[in-house]
């Protein structure tokens, strides 16, 4: 049978773990000078190694044998450990026994003596998620354990275990492996495994896999597949959805041209190839950086990056423009990991940076700034106020209209939970699909875009909570609530009232549903609500009148 590469070349003792020098030191000398604790936390980015020390930890200690702090490898724990038929090394998955019985199964085989080994050997791997019922159950266990029981807890997320636990274990923080140590463990690995690639194949293989050895082999093995003959940069960056250096550089002198048309062909041409748009963005912001890197400190850029890929005069950019971009692309990265379809978000983008650049409208009889600046030309505008998130958004600056918001909010969520339907929710996200055909659409582009980048989140029969992880959207979704709902029925051929709320706001919501403490009842809105909603989009409407004389060239500033 087939063993992954990840697994067959697994360390089987100190001396091959990689990447955590003072780590291995530390445990090392505390098997020599015989000064083993009771538990141990290791923590750190997966594919580090807590899990293999962990192992290597538990065959040591248990060696016969032991050759200062080598295991021997041949003596009955050592055998039954490498074959997995140990009973004295329990490895406990806490993502799916996270409970108390669990644990408290755990406290009464505890005192019982090991079968063949020296201790029992405990490895709880991500720890974190635990239940307080079950950490507070492993306390008493862990302050005072039997002389023969070792706990390694293991984790990736150490601040989410309570510090009555932490206090009691000898901690250990693995770190990203250096890009070095990953280099020669792989160039190891292909050379044992007869597997032809090139250097600058390996090394971007490492660069994605950010200090994790684990995802560096396995992307290794997925080009492995992938590849005919020998492995190439190329091959890499296919398997992986990202492109190489000089396609980057393509896109990113498109986007400083401001060449919509080619842009948008290229898109097409990246999603036909199954590219990642999240991890395009990513490569994006990191060619951005190694710009600035070039243009003040070439010396800095990574050797195995080709300087002539920067050495472009279409780069002649300060480095406060460079940042400026960096800092909007890095917004929309955000909304993209949280977000259904990247490829639309990634096109609103696109959008977005080519219509940064800002011109000044002169005074006839003096060369003063106008207070009105041109920006954007008159086919993006509607995606202004709702991909930027800037201060042309009206607010609710009103105190009154700010509780009048929220009274809507809470009537409108309680009105959904009064009988939701998962049925209709997930008819509703298939239906709304159709919307997208209006994202480029002068009209109705803006409401579109608003209504895709949500996440509806409930559903009833007269309407619909939709959630966002911006704030600013929020509040545009709900300035053009008659509009949006509008949208809807003359598209869904059904009338619904509709509300946004923050995602932090919908958890709050979502938890009381969820408790079963509150019954719902169907509450009725005011007139006073129906006039304040067209109130917010008459607001909305001037200041669109506002932009439609000056055509498609205002941004306001403060």
């Amino acid at each position: 049978m087939y063993q992954s590469l990840y697994r067959k070349y697994r360390p089987q003792n100190f001396d091959e773990v990689v990447g955590q020098k003072i780590i291995v030191k530390i445990l090392k000398n505390e098997i020599r000078k015989k000064k083993i604790n009771h538990a141990y936390l290791f923590t750190g980015p997966r594919g580090t190694g807590k899990t293999s020390v962990a192992h290597i930890f538990a065959k040591t200690v248990n060696c016969t044998n032991l050759n200062d702090y080598l295991p021997c490898g041949t003596c009955v724990s050592c055998t039954q450990i490498k074959n997995k038929q140990s009973v004295d090394i329990i490895e406990i998955d806490a993502a799916s026994n996270n409970g108390v019985d669990e644990i408290r199964e755990i406290r009464s085989k505890v005192s019982l003596i090991p079968a063949t080994s020296k201790y029992k050997v405990y490895i709880i791997d991500e720890v974190h998620m635990l239940t307080i019922g079950a950490f507070n159950a492993l306390l008493k266990t862990l302050e005072e354990p039997p002389s023969h029981v070792i706990f390694i807890l293991a984790t990736t997320e150490p601040h989410k275990i309570p510090e009555t636990i932490l206090s009691r274990c000898q901690r250990f923080d693995f770190k990203k492996i250096d890009d070095k140590s990953m280099l020669d463990r792989l160039l190891y690995i292909s050379e044992k495994e007869n597997i032809d690639i090139e250097k600058t194949a390996l090394e971007e293989i490492i660069r994605f896999s950010s200090g994790g050895l684990r995802d560096a082999i396995s992307l290794l093995e997925q080009a492995i597949v992938y590849s005919d003959n020998k492995i190439t940069l190329d091959d890499v960056h296919q398997i992986n959805g990202t492109l190489p250096q000089y396609q980057l550089k393509e896109l990113v002198i498109n986007i400083l041209d401001k060449n919509l048309n080619e842009i948008f062909k290229l898109i097409e041409k990246y999603d036909s190839e199954g590219k990642n748009f999240t991890k395009l963005v990513e490569e994006i912001i990191l060619f951005l950086k190694n710009i600035i890197l070039y243009k003040n400190i070439p010396d800095s850029l990574d050797d195995n990056i080709s300087r002539e890929i920067y050495n472009d005069e279409k780069f002649n950019l300060s480095n406060d423009e460079i940042l400026k971009m960096i800092s909007k692309i890095n917004n929309y990265l955000i909304e993209m990991k949280n977000y259904n379809h990247p490829k639309l978000l990634f096109e609103l983008l696109m959008i977005a940076l080519i219509s940064n650049e800002k011109k000044n409208v002169s005074n006839e009889n003096n060369d003063k700034k106008s207070d009105i600046e041109i920006n954007v030309n008159k086919k993006n505008k509607n995606y202004k106020d709702t991909v930027n998130n800037n201060e042309n958004i009206t607010k609710f600056q009103n105190n009154e209209d700010g509780e009048m918001l929220k009274k809507i909010i809470k009537i409108r969520i309680n009105n959904t939970f009064v009988k939701p339907s998962k049925i209709l929710l997930n008819n509703i996200k298939k239906e709304i699909e159709v919307f997208r055909k209006y994202v480029l659409d002068e009209k109705y582009g803006k409401i579109a875009t608003l209504i895709l980048d949500a996440k509806i989140a409930a559903a009833s029969e007269n309407n619909l909570v939709f959630v966002y992880y911006s704030e600013g959207m929020k509040k545009a979704f709900n300035q053009n609530i008659v509009e949006i709902e509008k949208f809807i029925e003359n598209n869904l051929k059904k009338k619904y009232k509709v509300i946004a709320v923050h995602e932090e706001e919908w958890a709050v919501y979502r938890s009381e549903f969820k408790s079963k403490t509150k019954k719902y009842e169907p509450i009725e809105e005011t007139k006073e609500i129906e006039e304040f909603l067209n109130l917010e989009t008459q607001k909305n409407e001037k200041q669109n009148d506002i932009e439609s004389l000056f055509s498609d060239i205002i941004e306001y500033k403060n």
